[in-house]
């Protein structure tokens, strides 16, 4: 009787298909991080994706602080046109302000971020004033994940769940376009940089 062969126990899955069609996403990565992405890769290492989040990153991340300020501006107006309350047109200006700099610093946090894949890792850049690197290595990943909240499918935006075997941290790639092929591509390397440990 010849023995089963044995079953991988940290086997990788994926939670998307894996055969979506391949399709060239191109490089298109922020200047500034470039430097920083080569900086960091080892002998040998070659950059296979490097992409940003959607520009809808500044408007979901941005929305919630803006509508609660856009709202108590209109309340101050509101208080400014039937009541005549004389703090009332400062604080429309501080909120309409306040809505104004939470989008200009989105804005720096989409300019910043940037999403990484290696022959040998996926890693994600990010920081408003010092360029902060998480990384994880393709060998230990056991699952990648695409997930899609509502918002996000209406905007053809998604997220990619990397989660490592050890039970580390998982690394996120937030409210990317094109998430299938993102995913699948990958998915794929993950595989290939498992099938040669």
């Amino acid at each position: 009787m010849t023995p089963a062969a044995p079953r991988r126990p940290n086997a990788l899955h994926s939670q998307a298909t894996a055969a979506a069609p391949q399709i060239d996403l191109g490089t298109v990565a922020l200047d500034e991080a470039r430097p920083a992405a080569l900086s960091v890769l080892d002998q040998g290492e070659i950059i296979e994706l490097s992409i940003k989040p959607s520009p809808c990153y500044v408007a979901i991340v941005a929305a919630r602080f803006a509508v609660v300020a856009l709202a108590v501006a209109a309340i101050g107006m509101v208080l400014l046109q039937t009541r005549g309350l004389p703090q009332a047109p400062y604080v429309v200006a501080a909120a309409i302000l306040a809505a104004i700099v939470r989008v200009g610093l989105a804005s720096l946090q989409w300019a910043s971020r940037v999403y990484v894949l290696t022959n040998r890792r996926v890693l994600r850049f990010s920081g408003t004033l010092h360029v902060r690197v998480a990384e994880c290595p393709l060998a230990r990943i056991s699952a990648v994940e695409k997930s899609q909240a509502s918002y996000q499918r209406l905007l053809g935006l998604g997220s990619i769940r990397m989660q490592p075997a050890d039970e580390r941290e998982s690394m996120v790639w937030n409210h990317i376009a094109r998430p299938e092929e993102v995913h699948s591509i990958v998915f794929r390397a993950v595989q290939r940089a498992q099938s040669h440990r």
